[in-house]
């Protein structure tokens, strides 16, 4: 191999050899290869998703046919992989590489490969043979065992001059996702993107090895998913503009891809939000939450404190004094007179409030009901410095 990258050139007149002709098609199949696999990170680009169907058999078992969407990956090597339309998974070939159990995932993988087209009758080669005279860039569907998924990153990517790989000897592998098996009847069960339970692993996707990253539009814009995606429930976006002065904005994008924000942040550093602001709570910290509760709800504890953490908790109640509506009574005759009287004001260890009040019906001595009742509430919770 050449220590430096070498592209092919012609003069008037030159008799070409294969080899030139091949050495110019390489050469810009290299230089795509390098720029995918060191301006971009590898993965999947669009498409190439797991699309399970259940079904039934005649002797009532489960089972599920199982799709690959059409769409495009790229390996690690710089190769583009092309499934130009959905695809059914082979059970047998699964069959042919995994011993499958019940109630297990197993990794789907995707791997380019180049395949000898059909030699042409109507040309020959030396020795009057007849030779291809076109490469197919294929694919395959490989299947793993559980924990396979888990050496991706280990994969050995080729050196700074060589172009993408040919998948013959050691194919690159793209994750798909899982599925499971049913060894009952021979045929997949279920299939899923990922499975958080089973593996920490899932599909990976392209991205973008960038120092800078620049738009001519005044507008620039980060968000889960392309626009108008099926696949996505809620696509987030994070969007820097330039209009109203300057602005960074985030939330979820609507149809028009537009972002509903609920975050702004301005040129002059105003920040405006439209849920709660917490922050991390520090060891040797106090902080304190404050409120009016009711009679059977359970007090909140302050923002950035839980239950887990060494915190001293200490809580307040006091039952509110108000007008309250006249006592629940089936029939209230009218001219009646009722006065109330706290009855009950605590709370319990799981900070459960009990908060009651009692109706007494004037003249005193007459009949007396109780009720729920409200009450202001502090929570003081003293968190515990670093080491004790």
């Amino acid at each position: 191999m050449s220590d430096t990258i070498v592209r092919p050139t012609f003069y008037e007149g030159e008799i070409l050899p294969a080899s030139d002709l091949i050495a110019a098609v390489d050469s810009g199949r290299g230089q795509m290869a390098r720029h995918e696999r060191y301006l971009h990170s590898w993965g999947i680009a669009s498409g190439l998703e797991l699309v399970p169907k259940s079904a039934t058999d005649a002797k009532n078992n489960k089972y599920a046919s199982v799709q690959l969407t059409a769409g495009i990956a790229v390996d690690g090597t710089g190769r583009e992989i092309v499934v130009p339309e959905d695809v059914a998974l082979n059970p047998s070939d699964f069959a042919s590489m995994v011993n499958g159990k019940k109630d297990i995932w197993y990794p789907v993988f995707l791997s380019g490969r180049d395949e000898s087209a059909v030699a042409s009758s109507m040309l020959t080669g030396a020795c009057s043979s007849s030779l291809p005279t076109q490469i197919k860039e294929n694919y395959d569907i490989s299947y793993g065992t559980p924990g396979s998924e888990l050496s991706l990153d280990e994969q050995t990517a080729p050196g700074f001059l060589d172009g993408p790989a040919d998948g013959a000897a050691s194919p690159w592998l793209v994750l798909l996702g899982f599925v499971e098996w049913n060894p009952d009847v021979s045929l997949f069960f279920d299939a899923k993107g990922s499975v958080p339970d089973s593996s920490p692993v899932s599909p990976r996707y392209v991205g973008v090895n960038a120092a800078e990253v620049v738009s001519g539009s005044g507008t620039l814009q980060l968000s889960t998913h392309p626009q108008g995606s099926p696949d996505a429930k809620n696509i987030m976006a994070l969007e820097i503009h330039e209009t109203s002065d300057g602005e960074m904005v985030f939330g979820k994008q609507n149809a028009q891809g537009a972002v509903t924000p609920v975050l702004t942040v301005t040129a002059k550093g105003d920040l405006t939000i439209a849920g709660k602001f917490s922050s991390a709570v520090k060891p040797g910290s106090v902080q304190v939450q404050s409120g009016i509760a009711s009679d059977g709800i359970v007090l909140p504890l302050p923002p950035g404190v839980t239950s887990a953490m060494q915190a001293d908790i200490h809580v307040h109640v006091t039952p509110r004094m108000v007008d309250y509506p006249q006592p629940p009574l089936p029939v209230l005759v009218a001219g009646e007179s009722w006065i109330f009287i706290p009855l009950e004001c605590y709370v319990d260890p799981t900070r459960l409030v009990h908060c009651r009040i009692r109706w007494i019906k004037m003249p005193a001595g007459g009949p007396m009901l109780e009720a729920p009742a409200l009450c202001d509430f502090t929570i003081v919770a003293a968190v515990a410095a670093s080491g004790g």
